[in-house]
């Protein structure tokens, strides 16, 4: 005889039956939880082994064996099973949304969160106009050092409005060809209407242009514009998401109007830099509050000072609680202050 056949006439002979009603009997295994009835009892017995095959067939497709019908534990057998279960139950179950990435705030979002209003935002010139003034900025910015001199004959030529002079018979070769250079781009396209250099006596005679675009490129707009154009450069190397803008105009909560040379929106980390090419002494004490209102840290608040020394910017720094640095590091102290969030 086989298992199951003895197991079955074993569970089939604890089976109980009862005569309910004249041609009405009732057969049940406790053990199993089953219940049939028969019109008499041979019927009744049949209808019940017919039940209990069934149960024990479900039960086997289930993965489990019947009580008494079990064999010696099988670790691996009970861990397929196991396994098996879990799977069912993981499709059956509905999978949890995904959580939706959350966006990062816009330049003007944040300034709006603040209570900042913006009252006027960046202008986007036409795009070859644009590429030529970060050009010009680029240029002057990445060779300051050897244009230092022409640079202040020049701003200093704005206010009177006439042509100025500069001697390069001291000069070394870097200036001379630097200055030359920076003159020509400027004569071409128009930002000095005459420009002159007498190769025998090293003398430079230039007139700069009194359009205001062009007073206002030359007295400083070509700063904010190096130090943007260097920034947005660095981010995309890196391939960081990132947002830059120049010239924001903006009501602070307390009425007071403000410009806002650059900002920078990394991922979810703002920053903001002013840029001075004079006198800075009479704004720095605005910026440090500036920076409160704002809400950014020491390391998120630059001031680019045009020639400053490294250690007096350090002084500056903490003194007025701002990043203070110069033309040729400011990108090296943003990198610094990424590097801190990261």
């Amino acid at each position: 005889m086989g298992v199951l056949t003895r197991y079955l006439e074993e569970a089939m002979a604890k089976a109980r039956y009862d005569l309910v009603s004249p041609g009405r009997y009732v057969g049940e295994l406790a053990e199993f939880g089953l219940r049939v009835e028969g019109e008499n009892l041979e019927a009744t017995r049949r209808a019940l082994r017919e039940a209990l095959e069934l149960h024990i067939l479900e039960t086997l497709r289930s993965g489990f064996l019947p009580p008494g019908l079990e064999a010696t534990p099988d670790p691996l057998r009970e861990r397929f099973f196991a396994l098996a279960q879990e799977m069912w139950r993981l499709l059956r179950e509905a999978p949890a949304p995904l959580p939706r990435p959350r966006k990062a705030p816009s330049l003007e979002e944040w300034l709006k969160g603040l209570g900042v209003q913006v009252v006027r935002r960046p202008e986007e010139g036409e795009e070859e106009r644009e590429r030529v003034l970060n050009r010009l900025a680029l240029f002057l910015g990445d060779r300051y050092p050897s244009l230092e001199r022409l640079y202040e004959r020049l701003k200093q030529s704005l206010s009177t409005k006439r042509q100025f002079e500069l001697s390069l018979a001291e000069a070394s070769p870097e200036e001379i060809a630097n200055s030359t250079q920076f003159c020509t781009l400027l004569k071409q396209y128009a930002l000095l209407t005459s420009y002159r250099y007498k190769s025998e006596d090293r003398l430079l005679r230039a007139k700069a242009s009194t359009e205001g675009w062009v007073q206002n490129f030359l007295t400083g707009g070509w700063l904010e514009r190096y130090v943007a154009e260097r920034l947005r450069k660095y981010l995309r190397s890196k391939n960081l998401p990132h947002e830059v803008a120049v010239g924001y105009q903006v009501t602070l909560p307390g009425g007071e109007a403000m410009e806002l040379d650059v900002l920078v929106r990394v991922g979810e980390r703002f920053y903001w830099f002013e840029a001075k090419t004079g006198e800075f002494q009479a704004h720095i004490a605005k910026y440090a509050g500036l920076k409160k209102v704002l809400g950014l840290s020491q390391k998120e608040s630059f001031l680019v000072l045009l020639g400053m020394d490294r250690a007096r910017a350090k002084e500056l720094s903490a003194l007025h609680g701002l990043t203070v640095v110069n033309q040729a590091n400011f990108l090296e102290a943003f990198q610094e202050a990424l590097g801190a969030h990261a």
